[in-house]
């Protein structure tokens, strides 16, 4: 994993605060953020920096999907909590 951008910092819309390139590239148990490509595409080559450090099928999990609606993330956590362990 290339980590010469590790040290560089970027306000997170999501989050609200600061937040270094290294834990927006592995915020998903080792996966990029699904954000990552809008939030530093002004400020690193972060195309090239993706396809030479995650293989395709990470690059899918990641930004394959749509995101869920906020209602989608409430029902499924309601669901979770009602669901027996």
């Amino acid at each position: 994993m290339d980590e010469s951008f590790d040290q560089q910092e970027i306000y997170c819309p999501h989050l609200g605060m600061m937040l270094t390139f290294h834990y927006c590239r592995r915020v998903q148990s080792s996966l990029p953020c699904r954000n990552l490509i809008g939030c530093w595409e002004k400020r690193l080559p972060i195309g090239n920096f993706l396809m030479e450090n995650f293989s395709r099928e990470d690059l899918e999990r990641t930004f394959g999907d749509l995101p869920k609606t906020r209602m989608e993330r409430i029902f499924d956590s309601i669901k979770q909590v009602k669901e027996p362990t």
